[in-house]
Order: C-alpha cells, then sequence, then structure tokens
C-alpha cells in the first residue's frame, strides 16, 4: 500500500487533512494521524478527484480527430494528464475515427484513461453566431451510419451530439438511446418546442451549453432554456469564461441544480500553443477556418471571428469559478469529476472515496497541476517530466507572420 497526505483532501464527505491509502489502484483507507509507514508528504497542497472531461478535441498539438497512430493518442492523453484530466472522452466527429480509439482503449494508456467516446456530430444544422451557412456542411442523419457507428465503437462510443430538429433526427435519437448511448443537442437551430421533442425522444445531455444553439430570449427560451429547464437533462458547461461569460454562468448555476452540470473544456490541439496566428484548415477553400488566431487572452478563434474550441483546461474552469464567482472548491470539483461519471455510468470514478479508483490530482493554490495519479499511478509529476507537445504542430499549422 502506498500512503499520501495532504491538509486539504476534497473527498466525498468534505475538506480532510488525513492520510490517504492506496492499494490496487484503489482508494483503500483513510488515517487521520501518524502512522509508522512511508508517505508521501504534499503538505498544504490540495488534493482533488481527478477530472473527467467529456467534450476534449485533443490537447498540446494534438487533435484526436486528426491521430495518425497510438504513438500519437499516447502523447496526447499524457498532455492531458499534465491538466490533471484522469479520464476522458476523446471528442471526433465521424464513424473513421473511432477505430484507432478503441485499438487505445484496449490497449491502455500511459496518461489519461479513456473512459468512453464522444462523436460531437455529424448531424448538426448551427454555424453560430460568426460562422457562415453556406461554407459549413452537415451530413443528413442515417440511421445504417447511425448503426455503423455504434457497431464500430464496440461499447465504447458513449456520447453522440445531435441537432433535434433536422430531418429523421428523433428516430436517430431513439435508436441511438436503446443502444445505451446518449445523445446530446448539438450545434443546433431548435426552439423550445422542437428541442422538448428531442428530450421526449432521449435526449439527456446539451452540448456546451449557451454556445452554437438557440439562445434565451423572452418570447423564446430556446434550445438554452429547455435545457435549463428540464430536470431530465444534464448540462455541459465551458467555464473558461469565453465561451459563456461569467454572468451568464452565475444565471446558469441559479437556475439549474448543480448535480446536472458538466464542466468540460472544448480543448483542440491549440491548447499548450503559444498565441498567434496559424495556418489552419486546408480542406475547404471558402473554410473561416483557414486561419486560426490564438489571442493572449486565450481565445481560439476563425477568421469571421468565431470560437473554434478552447485553449484553456477544466482546471483553468475551476479556478474561475472558486477564485470569481466565490463557489467552494469541492462544489466545483463535484461538477468536473463526479457529476460526468454519475451521468455516464463511469461506476468507481469521480470522487475521493473508499473502494473508488484512486484517480486525483494535486494542485497548488494557483491551480498549476502538479501531480496526477490514475488508477493509484502517478502519471505526471511537474518536478521530473516535461509536458509533450506535437512536434509536426508548427509545421501543420505554422505561424504567419504579420
Amino acid at each position: 500500500m502506498k500512503y499520501y497526505h495532504s491538509s486539504r483532501i476534497y473527498t466525498a464527505d468534505g475538506m480532510k487533512d488525513c492520510i490517504i491509502g492506496v492499494e490496487d489502484g484503489r482508494f483503500a483507507c483513510f488515517i487521520e494521524g501518524m502512522i509508522d509507514e512511508e508517505v508521501i508528504d504534499f503538505g498544504d497542497r490540495r488534493i482533488i478527484p481527478g477530472i473527467i472531461d467529456t467534450h476534449n478535441h485533443g490537447a498540446v498539438g494534438y487533435r484526436f480527430q486528426a491521430l495518425e497512430n497510438l504513438d500519437e493518442l499516447d502523447q496526447a492523453l499524457i498532455g492531458e494528464a499534465s491538466f490533471g484530466v484522469t479520464g476522458i472522452f476523446p471528442t471526433v466527429n465521424k464513424l473513421e475515427h473511432l477505430p484507432l480509439l478503441v485499438e487505445g482503449i484496449k490497449k491502455g494508456s500511459p496518461g489519461t484513461r479513456i473512459l468512453g467516446i464522444h462523436s460531437e456530430g455529424p448531424w448538426g444544422s448551427r454555424v453560430g453566431e460568426k460562422g457562415d451557412p453556406k461554407n459549413t456542411y452537415y451530413m443528413p442523419v442515417d440511421l445504417e451510419y447511425a448503426k455503423s457507428m455504434v457497431e464500430t465503437g464496440e461499447g465504447w462510443l458513449k456520447l453522440l451530439a445531435i441537432a433535434p430538429e433536422v430531418p429523421h433526427a428523433l428516430e436517430a435519437i431513439e435508436y441511438l438511446t436503446s443502444q445505451r448511448v446518449t445523445c446530446s443537442a448539438y450545434h443546433t437551430n431548435a426552439n423550445f418546442e422542437e428541442c422538448n421533442k428531442g428530450i421526449e425522444a432521449g435526449i439527456r445531455t446539451a452540448t456546451h451549453l449557451g454556445n452554437v444553439m438557440t439562445g434565451l430570449h423572452h418570447r423564446d427560451v430556446g434550445t438554452f432554456g429547455a435545457c435549463l429547464l428540464d430536470d431530465r437533462v444534464w448540462c455541459e458547461l465551458i467555464c473558461d469564461g469565453m465561451h459563456v461569460s461569467l454572468p451568464m454562468i452565475r444565471i446558469v448555476m441559479k437556475v439549474k441544480d448543480h448535480d446536472k452540470i458538466m464542466m468540460v473544456s472544448d480543448n483542440g490541439d491549440y491548447l499548450g500553443a503559444k498565441p498567434g496566428h496559424y495556418m489552419g484548415s486546408k480542406d475547404n477553400a471558402n473554410n473561416d477556418r483557414r486561419t486560426i488566431t490564438v489571442t493572449e487572452e486565450g481565445f481560439v478563434l476563425s477568421e469571421t471571428g468565431r470560437i473554434s474550441g478552447s485553449s484553456k483546461p477544466v482546471i483553468y474552469g475551476i479556478s474561475n469559478l472558486v477564485e470569481k464567482l466565490g463557489m467552494d472548491l469541492g462544489e466545483a470539483v463535484r461538477m468536473s469529476s463526479l457529476n460526468p461519471a454519475l451521468h455516464y455510468g463511469l461506476e468507481g470514478r469521480g470522487s475521493i472515496t473508499l473502494g473508488n479508483f484512486a484517480d486525483f490530482a494535486v494542485i497548488d493554490d494557483d491551480y498549476n497541476v502538479l501531480n496526477t495519479f490514475v488508477d493509484g499511478k502517478e502519471v505526471w509529476n511537474a518536478e521530473k517530466d516535461t509536458r509533450p507537445f506535437n512536434p509536426e504542430f508548427y509545421d501543420r499549422h505554422p505561424l504567419i507572420k504579420d
């Protein structure tokens, strides 16, 4: 057994000054006072449950839907661990992206553990506040394609996002739900009534609440309002203060049961990249993401100013909730860890509880991640390890000189 001490451990029963014992990858005991065994002492540095990020497209120069091999997947997952993420749903959007992720799940990871796969699409309708509908293509709903996704996912496809108002979406939602795939309202122009039809068909998650969906209006509260008001719907929330303003986050926190809010990052390969203007997508001459700008504040923007993912991890969002909105850290980490575990049936994950898998992170008072443990194994140590970054990223996305 290995023992770890901190004067601030955020357990499921509140903050404790104690020693946690880890054996066979699980939390085996909590001990108050001194023991005669060797103890790794983290002093007053905080120990929090490992973050479970269920909406994450990549990190440190790697994008999950653009990976070429398992080595790249491993590097991406080590990068994720450096931000305190112990469990992840790699987020992609097409059938062709699933096989490598399934292979990686079977192999195992040297970093963050893959707990499921999230397909954000491919069936949407909305392009965002500054997007151009002429330059965005969404596939029509195809039930045979959906069946192929389920089969190829081999039980690991846990979440699929879909716009409820597009033709045949309701049939797809009912089918996917019958296959134990959670459906989420995403990139949608649905009004309040249309979104509620999707919820009745089986939608149980709101994709990055507030972003790329019909917003609150006093005559029709849209998808945003429908997902806030229905207790059956759990809401993803990006808390970087850029995707959703801090005042709107306050409103969400006042309206929605905190047990139904799940912090996500929506990170992509630009997490860890320095600010600047980059060559982006080369797939479409009219795509507004042919140039991507990472701002000093952390915005990731297309040519039209459309937000294109986040360069801030969930731990940054936790710091916003605690330091800027005055939330208790224990409350914040429930939304970053336990809530997604409960929603997606990830048994034994999400909290520092006896018998649970020993997934935890050690952070300082500035929210820097110092150590990350997955199943009791240290997978990140800031003093010893160097955060990886894809050596080919700057070749694929060279900085553009102003």
